[in-house]
């Protein structure tokens, strides 16, 4: 049944209430209309919890702007989110369109830093997050006393002579749930093997992350990408108010998995707690096994980066000349699943740093 402004209600007794599903939830499509925005289709899906997200149906599907109860989630850089006509990738041109949102999908024939691999250069990140989908479907289903509110797509990234990877996602939630599921399927259509590089860019911005923010993470070890980082290593799990000229530090985690393999990771400020108190993610270790952590807090890009992915930051050429290089064979596909959840009593606050510290003791 439906959880609903304290009770639980059945499809009959929310329906004999209402005249349309959206006045308490649903999915409404809109295209932005000004500025570089113009043209750029999205989605505006709300639970009725106080959860409401954006997809950006132009952009890979990602999720931009993200509430709960009027409180943001996510951060957002000042570039925005751009039509993806906008879009180059060259070098370091993906920040040019690098809006944040609570998830920007990174891939799919590179992840990380631009490199030169095999004769051809890769820009930073990919360029999956600036296709747009294709056979978009919003569906609204009754599943007993559940009404489950999806949005699916199909987006592409290919080249005469270069890759076919087709990527198909579905975006989920429930009537009155405030938590968000991402389902990935990526398959190679063409006739040659294709190197697949994968990584879900998960933005935390103020509130959630602010003076004595923390992160709840089943860490094993910490690996400093560079000598800036290695300054921090110690900290990296410490968080303060921005600072003018802050540079950039990125972690590399080894994570520990439940029993089922699940890793669950929490962003949480204890300040918040009349509003949001943080959120969760949750991933499968065997289909993202590596994990970064971007911790970026300077004033304007403030912003604490958790990202799970099937490879590192450092780009194809490193993976290929490490071994790591994940390749799919001609027809061949993979999955991949996020969830995101949102952390708003202090039960689930437990809830999540109970799981976290049995992890680090097995």
């Amino acid at each position: 049944m439906a959880q609903l402004y304290g009770r639980e209600w059945t499809k009959k007794e929310l329906l004999r209430r209402i005249g349309s599903l959206g006045q308490v939830g649903g999915v409404r499509q809109f295209e932005y209309s000004d500025g570089a925005s113009r043209g750029l289709r999205a989605a505006e899906v709300r639970t009725g919890s106080g959860l409401s997200f954006t997809i950006l149906l132009d952009r890979g599907m990602d999720i931009g702007s993200v509430e709960f109860a009027g409180c943001p989630l996510n951060w957002e850089s000042s570039v925005g989110f751009k039509h993806p006509a906008f879009f180059h990738h060259n070098g370091l041109d993906w920040l040019n369109t690098f809006g944040g949102g609570l998830v920007t999908t990174c891939g799919l024939s590179n992840v990380g830093v631009p490199n030169t691999d095999e004769g051809r250069d890769y820009g930073l990140h990919g360029c999956i997050t600036a296709c747009p989908a294709e056979n978009v479907r919003v569906e609204h289903n009754w599943n007993g006393g559940d009404m489950d509110i999806s949005v699916s797509g199909t987006m592409r990234e290919t080249s005469v002579f270069g890759p076919n990877l087709c990527l198909e996602r579905v975006i989920w939630t429930r009537l009155g749930e405030k938590k968000i599921f991402i389902e990935d399927k990526v398959t190679n259509e063409s006739d040659e093997n294709s190197p697949l590089m994968f990584l879900y860019h998960v933005n935390i911005g103020w509130p959630i992350l602010d003076d004595e923010t923390s992160i709840i993470i089943p860490t094993r070890k910490v690996t400093p990408r560079d000598a800036e980082a290695e300054k921090d290593k110690d900290n990296y799990d410490v968080f303060h108010s921005p600072q003018m000229g802050y540079k950039e530090k990125v972690f590399f985690h080894d994570m520990a998995a439940d029993p089922a393999g699940y890793v669950p990771v929490a962003v949480v400020n204890p300040h918040i707690r009349s509003l949001c108190m943080g959120l969760y993610i949750k991933y499968l270790i065997k289909e993202l096994p590596r994990f970064t952590q971007w911790k970026m807090l300077g004033e304007k890009t403030y912003v604490l980066g958790i990202e799970p992915g099937n490879c590192g930051v450092l780009g194809r050429a490193d993976e290929r000349k490490k071994g790591t290089l994940k390749i799919l064979r001609p027809g061949e596909s993979q999955t991949f699943h996020l969830e995101i959840g949102v952390i708003s009593t202090p039960e689930e606050l437990n809830q999540v740093s109970d799981q976290v510290n049995l992890l680090l003791k097995r």
